[in-house]
């Protein structure tokens, strides 16, 4: 069995028109919510093998928040094709994870993100928000084996969605 945690990037800063794309960082609230999101994962009990993410300054402070809690003895790994994926390029690089590991989260950017977590779960996000992760399970041995509507969609998580509940 494979569990799979793909991340949309915390909110970006937009304030400096002068800063490339790749380069943008993130905002205050993005600072605030990648850590309470790692820590609320956290707590829920996801154990990670191997954080991926995407070499952009966005999506790599993100990635650094959710390691710190959820994998600090891992290295975080980067690759570059996770920046503005598609749909087919986040499914071969998730089909080409090390099947020695069960547990993995991708942090990218969307579209490519929300049309992955629809077109391997058989339930459907609208748009994945800034911050929010989808957790997947597959019944496969090998990441090479997941297919179309093949993950079971065992949570949606976000920022609001956690300050909700917790009465903020």
């Amino acid at each position: 069995m494979k569990t799979l945690l793909l991340a949309r990037h915390a909110k970006s800063d937009w304030g400096d028109n002068s800063v490339d794309d790749f380069d943008r960082p993130l905002n205050e609230r993005g600072e605030e919510d990648s850590p309470k999101m790692a820590s609320y994962l956290q707590q829920c009990g996801y154990l990670i093998n191997q954080i991926i993410s995407s070499d952009a300054v966005r999506a790599l402070s993100t990635a650094k928040q959710y390691r710190k809690s959820l994998t600090p003895d891992q290295d975080l790994i980067t690759h570059g094709d996770l920046y503005l994926a598609s749909e087919n390029k986040i499914i071969n690089i998730i089909k080409n994870i090390n099947p020695a590991f069960n547990s993995v989260m991708l942090v990218g950017h969307n579209p490519g993100m929300t049309d992955a977590l629809n077109y391997l779960s058989h339930e459907q996000v609208d748009d994945m928000s800034t911050c929010s992760v989808g957790i997947l399970q597959f019944e496969v041995d090998r990441w090479r084996d997941i297919a179309k509507g093949s993950g079971d969609l065992l949570a949606y998580e976000y920022p609001k969605k956690i300050r909700k509940r917790d009465g903020v």
